[in-house]
């Protein structure tokens, strides 16, 4: 894939308002603010043709900007609440480069803070998978396992009622979820270590595009923060990746 066929912007979407951990997008992690660690992966990749941070917090521009991230404008509270969407962020960056840059980039790549083991390398393997693959949209996904969803089942009628399969199988009449694992379907879990799609869908009002690609990432470089205890979960691995940074 050559950096000049198509033009690509990183978006680290990094609202004020967590509630689990206040501020939790500057918290510190391993000595430095969380949001550095994205701001320093998209640095270091070769394929993004630029990156900026969305929030409307001065307290986390002003962090980003340390760091030399780009944060040209501060997102509208309208576009940062608990039940703002995806698209109505990365809609609004992108008017706004059109509008003030003149800029149109053909992909956007969404890099989640919360996630502060990605690298450089690991956002072009994924954009590199994405056109080799020619696909419209794509997720990172983990192997979730031992946790399989075709061994959970459901209480619709409450915990006193009839249980139900979650997801049953092709062989679900003949042997229920006693299936073998090797006859199970392969599963996985979307993660937010790195999403990207092309800018028409956004422009048309919608995130994702029809053929979404996965990207398999290894287990340990997934982590969400959300809690403080997430947040000491990756204290303790951050050993296994000090030397990316």
């Amino acid at each position: 894939m050559k950096k000049s066929q198509i033009k690509i912007v990183g978006i680290i979407p990094a609202r004020g308002g967590s509630k689990g951990i206040p501020h939790k997008n500057i918290i510190p992690l391993h000595g430095k603010p969380l949001i550095y660690y994205t701001i320093r992966a998209a640095q270091q990749s070769k394929l993004l043709d630029t990156f900026m941070v969305s929030t409307d917090d001065p307290a986390i521009a002003r962090v980003a900007k340390k760091y030399k991230a780009d944060v040209p404008f501060l997102r509208p509270k309208r576009l940062a609440g608990d039940k703002s969407k995806d698209i109505d962020f990365l809609a609004h960056a992108l008017q706004w480069l059109q509008k003030n840059r003149g800029w149109d980039p053909d992909i956007i790549v969404i890099l989640q803070p919360t996630s502060p083991f990605r690298t450089g390398k690991d956002i072009d393997n994924v954009l590199t998978f994405m056109h080799r693959h020619k696909c419209e949209s794509i997720r990172t996904i983990i192997d979730p396992s031992p946790y399989n969803p075709f061994k959970m089942w459901t209480l619709p009628h409450g915990k006193s009622g009839r249980m139900k399969a979650l997801l049953p199988t092709t062989n679900y009449r003949k042997l229920g979820t006693d299936v073998p694992r090797q006859m199970l379907p392969r599963y996985y879990l979307q993660v937010g270590l790195i999403y990207a799609t092309k800018a028409k869908y956004i422009k048309g009002g919608r995130v994702w595009g029809s053929k979404v690609c996965g990207f398999i990432m290894p287990k340990e470089k997934f982590v969400d923060i959300d809690t403080y205890k997430d947040l000491k979960i990756a204290e303790q691995n951050f050993k296994n990746y000090s030397n990316n940074f």
